[in-house]
């Protein structure tokens, strides 16, 4: 694989602070929602690696072992999702999940470009993301998006935690970026998501509710063991990683599970 060569001068790494971008309102509707991801589209198309210090050893290898897994999960087709989404007969909604699922492709292309650049093999496969495949594909639209959720919950604090403790200034930006979708990822479903599963009669939304916190915890759980190396490398640590993944799976299932009244 070929490795990207910073045409600048090659520093030494240093923990690097990002400022976190500026966040408006989310939009509340699916049409606009549609025009928000729309406005949004291609926003990453100018990204490069161009520039990268010399990470420090255990980052680097932190990278070399977690990478690849984050990239293999942001790949997919999103086929089985948008078929959901257009049963709802929202064409609104449709459009905004196509764009949702372009994002998460994005995404994908950003990781191998880090990939490459620090010359690390990606994979085809992984256990984490055979799983996660094979019970979206089984599942409505409702249960499919929930699943959804558990990896934009753990994904959005540990893209966070790259963009403050990688030690690169551009990787730290193209870590925020990512980390930004996620969250508006996070802010599209929970304004969306919520009248479908009050479609649901009070028993099976209150079992849809407990298995999803139970996946949410222990899909955490495997993340902060499995990546802890890369973790501790960033500043974060596996314990640390586990407890905020824990903070925000409640505050995300308050926001689904009971909106305000009115809704």
């Amino acid at each position: 694989m070929t490795t990207t060569r910073s045409p600048h001068p090659i520093h030494r790494s240093e923990r690097t602070n990002v400022v976190p971008l500026f966040r408006q309102q989310p939009p509340a509707s699916t049409e606009d929602w549609h025009a928000d991801f729309a406005i949004r589209a291609g926003a990453h198309t100018d990204v490069t690696t161009s520039g990268m210090w010399i990470l420090a050893p255990v980052v680097h290898d932190g990278l070399r072992r977690s990478l690849p897994t984050f990239q293999l999960g942001e790949m997919g087709t999103g086929w089985h999702l948008t078929k959901m989404a257009a049963r709802t007969g929202d064409l609104h909604y449709l459009e905004a999940i196509r764009y949702f699922v372009a994002e998460e492709q994005e995404h994908a292309r950003l990781l191998a470009l880090v990939c490459d650049a620090l010359d690390i093999d990606m994979i085809q496969e992984h256990w984490t993301d055979a799983v996660f495949q094979r019970a979206r594909r089984i599942c409505g639209l409702r249960a499919e998006v929930l699943i959804l959720l558990v990896a934009e919950v753990v994904s959005s604090r540990f893209y966070e935690i790259l963009a403050t403790g990688v030690g690169d200034p551009t990787l730290a930006r193209l870590f925020a970026r990512i980390h930004a979708d996620e969250v508006r990822h996070l802010d599209f479903h929970a304004a969306t998501l919520p009248a479908h599963l009050q479609q649901w009669s009070p028993a099976p939304r209150r079992f849809a509710r407990t298995v999803w916190n139970a996946t949410a915890i222990g899909a955490a759980a495997v993340v902060a063991w499995d990546h802890r190396k890369l973790l501790r490398a960033c500043n974060s640590g596996p314990v640390r990683f586990f407890r905020d993944c824990t903070q925000r799976i409640r505050s995300t299932d308050t926001r689904f599970f009971d909106p305000p009244e009115g809704d």
